[in-house]
């Protein structure tokens, strides 16, 4: 991948993953509960709250970047469609993969859900009642379209017209 299309697929992973944390933060003000990913992911490697968030942040982003990489090298040359759809269908797996494999392994390891400091989310986040599952869905679904237009083969075509 050139360096200018690299660049782009890095920027709209972290514009994709600010947008999704943003719509999870906006999530109470519609019933939801608080769905604070980054704080989860940080709490898997520190107790001290102030840290885990920080961590949490830096880890957060960094698989939405990293999952950016993966749907523009693997996942979107199999599709087809409109790219905001294609990113759509890919934010609609990485969603399922969180629900049937990260949840459940996220119970099994973190510190605050095994001394009970913290409701396990549980497989589709139901454990945190059933408007969790469908506002990460709706967070991933508009990861994945947002990710899939700012990385269109369109957009990357004209990136590279313009490195060279």
């Amino acid at each position: 991948m050139p360096r200018q299309s690299t660049r782009r697929v890095v920027t709209a992973g972290l514009v994709a993953t600010l947008i999704l944390t943003l719509v999870l933060t906006a999530g109470p003000a519609i019933g939801a509960p608080p769905l604070n990913l980054p704080l989860w992911d940080g709490t898997l490697f520190t107790l001290n709250l102030t840290l885990a968030v920080g961590f949490g942040y830096l880890v957060h982003f960094t698989v939405g970047v990293a999952l950016a990489s993966l749907y523009v090298q693997v996942v979107e040359p199999q599709l087809a469609g409109e790219p905001w759809l294609k990113g759509a269908i890919f934010g609609a797996m990485v969603w399922a993969a969180l629900m049937l494999v990260g949840l459940p392994l996220f119970d099994a390891l973190d510190p605050l859900v095994a001394n009970g400091l913290m409701a396990a989310p549980g497989m589709f986040a139901l454990g945190l009642g059933v408007t969790a599952p469908l506002m990460l869905l709706v967070a991933h679904l508009l990861y994945g379209a947002v990710l899939g237009q700012l990385t269109g083969a369109q957009a990357l075509h004209a990136v590279r017209r313009r490195a060279f």
